[in-house]
């Protein structure tokens, strides 16, 4: 069976005809003031550029560990779609110093846990564990960025995963044609977000090991890298350790690659009608551009996503 998957991108609620609010509406609601008590973290960066920002939190048992990498889907090299992703997976096999799945024993076998996401901007992996167990993890990350082991067989085996992610998650997925493929590819026209994160199969067995190392060289390095750990733990003891296994990685003699690519601002409404297999109703997705990360009206816009 074979349903319509209706998308529409509107430019702007004027182009709709929505109700847009009254100057004085907005002076009103500009005016009222919003308490939000200060965050407390503590913030430094090492001579290698790893930036590092600690919450200590003692009414807890736990910490959480988090390393974020500023590399998503939009840096994926052209024709090689998904390599983010891809690379995500990679960073949970061996290290000169650790075999396979060593988060998952690091975490799981003392009743933690462990993940990590690909975006459009980022890659992150996190971590939660026993305070007790903070020097592992700590040792752990600083290691598979700098002495992580990416080989043929590794690679031709986490490559077979991605696609059966694809398969399951994009084509076989009633609605993973539209959320995967068809929403990005009509909501930007040029920027790399329209290219979906997964990637595509055809990307993925064009791929090499030699563009797989070229993209985790230039990527994974510390100077692209923030850490982020949060809960019971000693600052001073915390930052030793920091110093001992991150502060000797050092990163390439090239400069970080700078994807500048602007999408037009749209001139109007654009539409767009998919049909794909095994859609049991038909599905309609309407879309606005939003505003970048650090606008002011982020958090609101946030606030409202959740209550829609």
């Amino acid at each position: 069976m074979k349903t319509r998957l209706i998308l529409t991108v509107a430019a702007s609620a004027l182009l709709l005809g929505l109700p847009v609010a009254s100057p004085a509406l907005a002076q009103s609601a500009a005016s009222a003031q919003i308490a939000v008590p200060p965050l407390g973290f503590h913030e430094r960066t090492l001579p290698n550029g790893l930036k590092i920002y600690t919450s200590r939190d003692t009414s807890t048992s736990n910490v959480t560990v988090q390393v974020w990498y500023r590399v998503g889907s939009k840096d994926d090299p052209e024709d090689r779609s998904g390599f983010a992703h891809l690379f995500e997976h990679l960073m949970f096999k061996a290290t000169q110093n650790f075999p396979d799945e060593t988060f998952d024993r690091l975490t799981e076998d003392v009743g933690g846990n462990n993940n990590a996401f690909t975006s459009d901007d980022v890659t992150a992996y996190h971590e939660t564990v026993p305070a007790n167990h903070l020097q592992r993890l700590i040792f752990a990350e600083a290691d598979r960025l700098g002495s992580l082991v990416v080989n043929e067989s590794v690679f031709e085996s986490e490559r077979d995963v991605v696609k059966e992610e694809y398969r399951q998650g994009v084509l076989a997925s009633p609605y993973g044609r539209l959320f995967s493929l068809f929403v990005p590819a009509t909501l930007y026209q040029e920027h790399p977000y329209r290219r979906s994160t997964i990637g595509s199969i055809e990307n993925l067995d064009a791929a090499t090991i030699e563009d797989v190392r070229r993209f985790h060289a230039t990527f994974y390095r510390p100077d692209n890298a923030y850490l982020i750990v949060a809960g019971n733990f000693d600052q001073a003891q915390l930052d030793g350790w920091i110093d001992q296994y991150f502060g000797p990685l050092t990163n390439p003699d090239r400069p970080l690659p700078v994807n500048d690519v602007r999408e037009p601002e749209p001139t109007g409404p654009r539409e767009s009608t998919f049909y794909a297999p095994n859609v049991p109703l038909p599905a309609v997705v309407l879309a606005w551009p939003g505003v970048r990360y650090d606008d002011p009206d982020r958090a609101a816009l946030t606030v409202l996503d959740g209550i829609l």
